[in-house]
């Protein structure tokens, strides 16, 4: 008899309780079909490759590394001041129709509205990414958004593919693979050393360092 997964076990122990609780022949006959079906190897099997899969998942650990599309301190002063300009201007809504700014007279929703698309624009850039690489146990795969880096080579290597580093004057470090293939990534990206780290790991196991 195979072995049953804990949640499946869980399931079908579940139905034998549903069917000792069950108030009629008609309701007991439902829930032995349903334990029945759910009983088969194939279902036994199907579970446990799921759970299998799920552990795989969760054992395999990620890093990912980005430059920000504006620098952290511009998005978070901007996103800052938009949304005490927004709420400074709802509080003035309710007191007086119309704010002089300047020597011109401005409705304080109006002025509201602004802020707050303002602050919404800078939440959202706060988020964008102009160049991205995740590594995991396998490998690591790097893209770009935007124009920014659009003249850097990005892809997917495996770790078992690297084999030398490089750092230019240009401020990008060359990833070369065996294959002759070259990746480039941006040394401004956030936590740059702890990268770099990384990498100088993979080439010890796997290359050859200049």
């Amino acid at each position: 008899m195979e072995k049953v997964p804990p949640e499946h076990q869980k399931v079908l122990q579940d139905l034998d309780r549903l069917l000792s609780e069950a108030p009629d022949e008609a309701s007991r006959s439902e829930i032995r079909r349903l334990r029945d079906s759910l009983n088969t190897p194939e279902m036994i099997a199907m579970a446990r490759a799921a759970q299998d899969g799920a552990s795989r998942r969760h054992s395999n650990p990620v890093l990912e590394f980005h430059d920000p599309l504006l620098p952290s301190i511009v998005t978070g002063i901007g996103c800052v001041v938009a949304t005490a300009i927004c709420l400074y201007a709802v509080v003035l809504a309710f007191k007086v129709p119309m704010v002089i700014v300047g020597r011109t007279a401005l409705n304080p929703w109006v002025v509201a509205a602004l802020a707050g698309a303002v602050s919404i624009a800078f939440t959202a850039l706060s988020v964008t990414r102009a160049f991205s690489v995740r590594f995991d146990t396998a490998g690591m795969v790097s893209r770009i958004t935007g124009g920014r880096w659009s003249g850097l080579y990005v892809g997917a290597m495996q770790w078992k593919d690297i084999r030398s580093l490089r750092e230019r004057a240009d401020r990008v470090l060359e990833v070369r693979a065996g294959s002759g293939e070259v990746f480039e990534i941006p040394m401004r990206v956030a936590n740059y050393p702890i990268l770099r780290e990384h990498l100088e790991n993979m080439v010890r196991l796997y290359g050859e360092r200049p």
